[in-house]
């Protein structure tokens, strides 16, 4: 058993990891990263692991430029190694690493086939967009519904062309000001267009102003059209200077359904099909990151103001600016975790507990070198753990 049942936290973000022996914790630089061997407190070269019956630590250079705040000599200690517990192989109980998985746009479709828009009939659609972005605009999902009544025939005309109705009405749709900051066309255009088995892409611009020339008679012509639409809402987001860790971040992409409706507003099952997939979330995101990186530096005693008219100012003195600066918000990042525990084999209970810590190691999913050396650390302590006769691997999940 534990006191807690959560492991404690700390977070490591790797532009680098020495692979080489002998140097001291104190010459690693920031960002940089090392394991590093409690018999001497000098770097372990990778691939290969600290002696048996040594403890190792992961260690990496501060990103403080300064040791201490205001030359106060009583305020100190900022350019020290950041150092994880020691780590006995026989105690690890866990390693594994995260895909880099970027966010993708829900997309959803509506087609019509020729025969769908009958003179005198009005069509309507309905776009629905779903999610906690809608939720927290508009305090329930938003939707909007759009018709082409203004879409008119000629003399003798039987159907509209199918693609003058898509565009009328996903331009009303897309004009909404519920819908407008949640979904916009297709990047490339978003109607497509298909004569006789022949397909051609227009903006929904292009597909009203005359570039597409409309036909009288889309049956004869074998007209048929669909409507693409994408999730596009984006975030409100503040640089560096005005940084609140309270401020929200959006992981989830929002849902779009596009559906068909008769005169009386319900479902048209008998002409239109309408088709979606949903988006993926991005794994780890900067924002993420950063706050992870403040949290496990405030419970090193590193101030982190904010909230105050000053704070920046504050920020700037103290150097949280560097801790800012050491993690890109917009980009995605790989993670790397060790688990492992420090026994307790007496306490006043009597009762044999464990000390769980995990260590979260961020590397930018864009460089592929600093990626390969986390990941010579983490294969040299699987391998000494398993000389110590505790088998544990590095876990890899096509899911996270």
């Amino acid at each position: 058993m534990a006191y807690f049942n959560h492991a404690f936290n700390k977070t490591f973000i790797a532009d680098s990891t020495l692979a080489t022996a002998g140097t001291a914790t104190s010459a690693l630089t920031a960002g940089q990263l090392a394991l590093v061997s409690d018999e001497t407190w000098a770097s372990v070269a990778l691939p290969g692991a600290p002696s048996a019956g040594s403890l190792a630590y992961v260690v990496q250079g501060s990103f403080y430029s300064k040791d201490t705040i205001g030359n106060n000599p009583g305020n100190g200690g900022y350019k020290e190694s950041v150092k994880s517990k020691g780590i006995n192989p026989r105690y690890i109980t866990r390693l594994w690493q995260a895909n880099c998985l970027t966010a993708s746009q829900a997309t959803a479709s509506l087609s019509l086939a020729s025969n769908c828009a009958p003179c005198g009939k009005t069509q309507f659609m309905r776009i629905d967009v779903k999610g906690s972005s809608a939720l927290r605009f508009l305090n329930h999902n938003a939707y909007a519904i759009a018709d082409s009544a203004s879409v008119c025939c000629v003399d003798g005309q039987e159907y509209i062309d199918p693609v003058l109705v898509l565009a009328t009405m996903a331009k009303m749709a897309l004009a909404d000001p519920l819908i407008k900051p949640f979904v916009a066309e297709a990047s490339g255009g978003g109607i497509v267009a298909t004569v006789a088995g022949v397909s051609t892409t227009y903006t929904i611009e292009q597909a009203l102003d005359g570039t597409y020339v409309a036909s009288t008679d889309p049956v004869t012509d074998q007209v048929t059209a669909a409507a693409n639409f994408v999730g596009a809402y984006v975030d409100t987001t503040f640089g560096n200077c005005s940084f609140d860790t309270r401020d929200h971040f959006s992981a989830e992409p929002v849902e779009i359904i596009v559906s068909q409706l008769d005169e009386t507003g319900n479902p048209c099952n008998d002409c239109g099909v309408a088709t979606r997939t949903a988006g993926s979330m991005q794994q780890t995101q900067g924002e993420e990151v950063i706050r992870e990186l403040i949290m496990s530096e405030r419970y090193r005693q590193s101030p982190f103001n904010q909230g105050n008219a000053d704070s920046s100012r504050f920020r700037e003195i103290e150097m949280s600016d560097e801790l800012l600066s050491a993690v890109d918000r917009t980009a995605t990042y790989k993670a790397y975790y060790i688990q492992h525990s420090v026994p307790r084999f007496n306490n006043p209970s009597g009762v044999f507990d464990n000390d769980q810590y995990m260590y979260k190691i961020y590397v930018k999913c864009s460089d592929a070198a600093a990626q390969a050396e986390v990941e010579a650390l983490m294969d040299a302590l699987s391998a000494w753990a398993t000389a110590a006769g505790n088998a544990v691997p590095v876990e890899t999940n096509v899911y996270w």
